[in-house]
């Protein structure tokens, strides 16, 4: 993936590496380049696996969740479907809004470049819709049409953030094993969310911009959607990055805040300190954000290693190393 908060982009393409799999079956590789074999299995085994110590926030175990974004795919055939939640005191305009969609889309195929092709991972080309927008007040939307989905005002969640309808949510519930009841939403169903305050799944930095935070040299993601926020968080909920920040990067081609967190609903972790990293050496990623190179080989491995739990479509997709290194 291809990363910046502006013009100073770098890039990897995309390889298989040293391929594994017998002729015929589904392409599965070592990497023979920038990442180590014994690097992935550590981040598995360490950070992501069934075996990793959960007590630790900073890691979490991807084979107990069906609801990340390989999972909603798959489900979905290929697309997914956003609730904008408006969690400002400003006005929002349909020319702003209608460049959400292409935002997201194209950072999501950025990062299928990197699986597609991979352990008969079958998509292409992934597909971003607009289905809700949430506010206090719908009037913050400066349009009155519904050519962009369904408007939806007033519903708060417990911290009194803006909130898409419960009703309208569509995941995987990982007690009952198996996909919400979506038939009470009055729009369209969604599967993910630009909105805020949903801190327990992700990481809190100090109080600071994106841009004051990369420029001391340290690591951060952001959020969407509330001007005061300094922080970001993502999961399999969505993204929460901060409104000022997006709207400073709307014509940027990568915003490495979005991507980011596009990178934890994958079910990838960060690398901030050597105690989440297999090594000193451990190579940059967009998964330690404030970096430009970004290679993606390990987010494969979410989808390399054979695993027992059937999934939906013609797919097994497995939980492995999936940073986006």
């Amino acid at each position: 993936m291809v990363v910046s908060t502006g013009t100073n982009i770098t890039s990897a393409k995309p390889t298989f590496g040293k391929i594994t799999s017998k002729s015929g079956d589904c392409v599965v590789a070592e990497p023979t380049e920038y990442i180590r074999e014994e690097d992935l299995d550590w981040v598995w085994q360490n950070r992501i696996g069934p075996n990793v110590d959960t007590s630790d926030k900073a890691n979490w175990n991807v084979m107990a969740n069906r609801n990340f974004l390989m999972d909603k795919f798959v489900h979905n055939k290929g697309s997914i479907n956003y609730c904008v939640r408006w969690d400002s005191s400003t006005k929002l305009s349909k020319d702003v809004a209608s460049l959400f969609q292409g935002i997201l889309e194209r950072h999501y195929n950025k990062w299928n470049k990197w699986l597609e092709g991979y352990n008969c991972w079958p998509f292409k080309e992934l597909k971003v819709n607009m289905v809700g927008w949430a506010a206090k007040d719908k009037s913050q939307f400066e349009w009155t049409d519904d050519s962009l989905g369904t408007f939806y005002e007033g519903s708060v969640d417990m911290e009194g953030a803006t909130q898409c309808p419960d009703e309208c949510y569509r995941f995987y519930n990982n007690f009952i094993n198996q996909w919400s009841d979506t038939s009470a939403c009055q729009g369209e169903p969604f599967d993910v969310s630009f909105h805020q305050h949903l801190v327990q799944f992700a990481h809190q930095e100090p109080a600071t911009s994106l841009a004051s935070y990369c420029a001391r040299g340290g690591g951060s993601s952001l959020s969407l959607l509330n001007e005061n926020i300094p922080y970001g968080f993502g999961y399999d909920w969505g993204q929460e990055v901060a409104l000022n920040d997006t709207m400073n990067n709307l014509y940027s081609e990568n915003i490495l805040f979005i991507g980011h967190e596009i990178g934890h609903g994958f079910g990838l972790p960060d690398f901030y300190g050597i105690e989440t990293k297999p090594s000193r050496d451990f190579p940059n990623s967009i998964m330690m954000a404030c970096v430009q190179l970004v290679h993606h080989y390990p987010q494969r491995r979410l989808d390399a290693a054979p695993y027992s739990r059937p999934r939906e479509g013609s797919l097994q997709l497995l939980s492995g190393l999936s940073s986006v290194t």
